[in-house]
């Protein structure tokens, strides 16, 4: 009995596996580069290159006379800050109108200059990339991912029964034994990165469970849906007077809200209905030294500055909201962030073996089964080389497109895209080509680390800030972003020049069984 289990564990692991590796891989490869999204951002938008404030911030002398001369005679429903911290030095202003339109600035909260950031997307097309894919009709890339995150669940669960040795197999590695050592590649890799593997897929279906299952909350709040996450995180409401009204210290505000806190800090300000005789504040607590996302939330009257309300989610909210933190990591640990970029990067060595694996079996078999080795081997060089290709020449683009470009924000993903499809079409072509189906694994090596080294020095180059300069100015952001591109350079060099040698030794023995 326990045999035919898991027989059929072994299919289900192999099918399931099969058909939603591209999806998983991307939204595990994404999702590691938007880990560390803020240095990117920093790196992509170089005006946000800000020195890291080192004193307390006012919100009445620093960040009111900015904002009032922004929002002057504009109706709005709301305008809030994103207070600067470590790892983004620069203030972020939102406004809302009153028909929901928002506009987003950067500003420098030592001088109050507006700081043009529309050249670029930044990180942010990495982050939603990885939750949507970047297809928005009908939320149509949040359905898939949605779908690949459940079969990703029922291929771990798979695998699970199918190595019950489990733990000899994370010690079991055999280089020299082809395709034996990439499926030890894959069982190694499988097994270290499996508790994160598994936290990351649940929680990220418990984060978009409204999506996927929107009926129960449809048929209690039928229009309002909104409603529930206001009733579970117990939010404050009230609606505006239409009579004018002035607005209390907001200093004074943050100062109630780190006496009750304690040991917390404000890092997210909003204001409800501003001009108004009913405005109302909204202060949230820093998520930097916190693994749940329940911020702490406090509400104050606009007017008079007296505490009006303090959130306190329902135990579910709260559970939510770890689980999201656990997901969305706006944590500030250096080496919390460093192990999950690791754990990410191994989700992808375990997709990326076991569709290399699949592919050598099916190779042994040849001229059976050939057009489906084609199509896998292609989709591999697409995912393994093809996806850092598209991200290197979206990165390097950054810094050669000039300012003037009209719709220069949009060029950096379009140039992502066509990158990625030429490098598909090339893997395909080359594969089509082989007569042992190989993908041009050496040729994209050496395209990554050439493009990699590019951009590397094109940062230097555009903006004076080189890597030496970056790590003696402790610019570490910037210093983050060009050590892995550096890092990138040397691990495809190093492929290529391994692969070489492979192929010259095969060559070699070829030669003397020919002689």
């Amino acid at each position: 009995m326990f045999s035919n289990l898991r027989q059929a564990m072994l299919w289900m692991h192999g099918v399931l596996g099969l058909a939603f590796t591209g999806l998983l891989f991307v939204v595990f490869f994404m999702g590691s580069l938007a880990l560390y999204d803020r240095e990117l951002d920093r790196w992509m938008l170089p005006q946000t290159r800000l020195p890291i404030a080192t004193a307390e911030l006012s919100l009445d002398r620093q960040v009111l006379p900015v904002v009032e001369p922004l929002i002057a005679g504009q109706m709005l429903e709301q305008w809030f800050t994103e207070l600067p911290s470590s790892r983004v030095p620069a203030l972020r202003l939102q406004t809302w109108d009153m028909q929901g339109n928002g506009l987003s600035r950067y500003i420098d909260p030592s001088t109050g200059r507006v700081l043009d950031t529309t050249g670029s997307q930044g990180a942010d097309f990495f982050y939603r990339f990885h939750y949507t894919l970047h297809l928005e009709a009908g939320r149509l890339g949040l359905l898939l991912v949605g779908l690949a995150t459940m079969a990703g669940v029922l291929v771990i669960i798979g695998g699970l029964l199918i190595h019950v040795r489990l733990f000899k197999d994370f010690f079991s590695f055999r280089p020299d034994k082809t395709p034996r050592r990439l499926l030890d590649l894959h069982n190694l890799s499988g097994v270290f990165a499996l508790p994160f593997f598994l936290t990351l897929l649940l929680s990220g279906l418990v984060i978009s469970f409204p999506y996927y299952l929107p009926a129960g909350m449809l048929a209690t709040y039928q229009e309002q849906a909104g409603e529930l996450a206001s009733e579970a995180r117990d939010l404050f409401s009230r609606s505006a007077s239409g009579q004018a009204g002035s607005l209390a210290s907001l200093d004074d505000m943050a100062e109630q809200a780190r006496s009750i806190w304690q040991d917390g800090e404000p890092a997210f300000v909003r204001v409800w209905h501003p001009g108004d005789a009913l405005a109302y504040v909204e202060i949230s607590r820093s998520l930097a030294s916190r693994v749940s996302q329940n911020a702490d939330t406090l509400y104050f009257d606009g007017p008079s500055g007296r505490l009006l309300h303090q959130a306190k989610p329902k135990s579910a909210a709260s559970i939510y909201g770890l689980l999201a933190g656990l997901h969305v990591t706006y944590f500030q640990q250096p080496l919390l962030r460093a192990l999950y970029f690791l754990a990410g990067v191994s989700c992808c060595l375990v997709l990326a073996s076991g569709l290399l694996y699949w592919a050598e079996k099916r190779r042994l078999r040849l001229p059976h089964g050939r057009a489906g080795l084609c199509l896998v081997e292609g989709l591999a060089a697409c995912l393994i080389t093809g996806l850092p290709l598209a991200t290197l020449v979206m990165l390097a683009s950054n810094r050669l497109l000039p300012e003037s470009l009209d719709q220069r924000a949009n060029w950096e993903p379009w140039l992502f895209f066509a990158t990625w499809l030429a490098a598909a079409v090339h893997s395909l072509f080359i594969v089509c080509s082989s007569s042992e189906s190989r993908a041009p694994w050496r040729s994209q090596c050496a395209a990554i680390a050439v493009l990699a080294l590019m951009t590397l020095l094109l940062n230097g180059i555009t903006t004076g800030d080189y890597l030496w300069r970056s790590l003696s100015q402790s610019n570490w952001a910037i210093a983050w972003v060009d050590g892995g591109l550096l890092l990138s350079a040397w691990v495809a060099a190093s492929t290529w020049w391994r692969m070489g040698r492979r192929k010259a030794r095969v060559m070699q023995y070829k030669a003397l069984e020919d002689a």
